[in-house]
């Protein structure tokens, strides 16, 4: 007996927890790799489409030690697949390029830095802490050493939301919709990164992820925007009231990187925008330091003291207490 969220939504919108007998090893559609994935994208147009779910790719910092260029960048491996074609055609299990063009992602620099931040996690720690979309580009903007080399243009960051190991097929999960009056109900539409196939869940269990259920609540409110959200995790199927319904477990949650909403009469400043205020360009000593990332999805507002301050959400008082 195993206990999973379900996201029916009838009559509210919400996340109800249930008990389900259920049964891991199941056959995982979504799994592997077939010709028609890279067909359904051969033109390109994939990482265009808003809604698209292709040119999606893991990245991690590069901790080897030579001269910059060369050493230094990132390491970028397409999500679900065995091979990524880098910026000079060659397919790699892996492609280094030295500079990431933030230039069509709209990210601010406080934004890029809570990417880069989770980049730099994933260099010194197992599994996927950050993911980007985008696409290389065959020459960098960097003149003369290293020009040759590259770089990857960014169009979208998303960041790990657990320490967990991320494990299992990588999937974006988003409400379709559906409502039902009992259980099971597939209300969760799931497509795996860079292929075409897709499915619909009735659950998912965040257990692996080992996030709380006040994180998961918070967090799962991205289902319901147009980028939805991430998970990479494996098939298993349920069995609720008599009938079975697919499931697919979270060893991780990505949420995607916005820049800091900011509310009127309040100011977001100092050297790493770590600052929230009622007076305009309030500056800092340009100390970074790790917990200064965590505000740059964080709301700065009015508080209910009538000054301005940070907002306090489960999120944001679960990155400061890892960092």
């Amino acid at each position: 007996m195993r206990s999973l969220f379900s996201f029916a939504a009838l009559p509210l919108l919400s996340i109800s927890f249930i008990a389900a007998c259920s049964s891991e090893g199941e056959l995982d559609e979504l799994a592997g790799e077939t010709a028609d994935d890279d067909v359904a994208n051969a033109d390109g147009k994939g990482d265009i489409a808003a809604d698209g779910n292709y040119t999606y790719f893991a990245i991690r910092g590069d901790v080897r030690r030579c001269a910059s260029p060369y050493c230094g960048g990132e390491f970028l491996t397409r999500l679900n697949r065995t091979n990524t074609v880098c910026h000079d055609g060659k397919p790699s299990s892996s492609c280094y390029t030295p500079e990431l063009d933030f230039s069509e992602s709209g990210l601010k620099p406080a934004a890029q830095d809570k990417l880069r931040l989770a980049v730099g996690q994933g260099a010194i720690g197992p599994g996927v802490k950050a993911i980007v979309r985008g696409r290389f580009a065959r020459y960098g903007t960097m003149k003369g050493i290293g020009h040759d080399m590259g770089r990857f243009i960014v169009t979208e960051a998303w960041v790990a939301q657990s320490a967990a190991v991320t494990d299992g097929v990588f999937v974006r999960v988003k409400d379709n919709g559906v409502r039902c009056i009992a259980e099971p109900c597939p209300s969760t539409g799931e497509a795996a990164l860079n292929t075409s196939r897709s499915a619909n869940l009735s659950a998912i269990d965040f257990e692996p992820s080992g996030l709380t259920d006040e994180q998961v609540a918070v967090l799962t409110e991205a289902m319901f925007n147009p980028s939805g959200m991430i998970i990479a995790g494996d098939r298993f199927t349920q069995k609720i009231n008599g009938t079975w319904a697919k499931g697919r477990t979270a060893t991780n949650v990505f949420i995607r990187v916005e820049n800091a909403a900011q509310s009127e009469g309040c100011f977001v400043g100092g050297c790493s925008s770590q600052i929230c205020s009622d007076q305009e360009g309030v500056i800092s000593t340009c100390e970074f330091r790790p917990e200064y990332a965590c505000y740059q999805e964080a709301s700065c507002e009015r508080q209910a003291s009538g000054d301005c301050g940070w907002t306090q959400t489960p999120a944001l008082t679960t990155c400061l207490a890892n960092n």
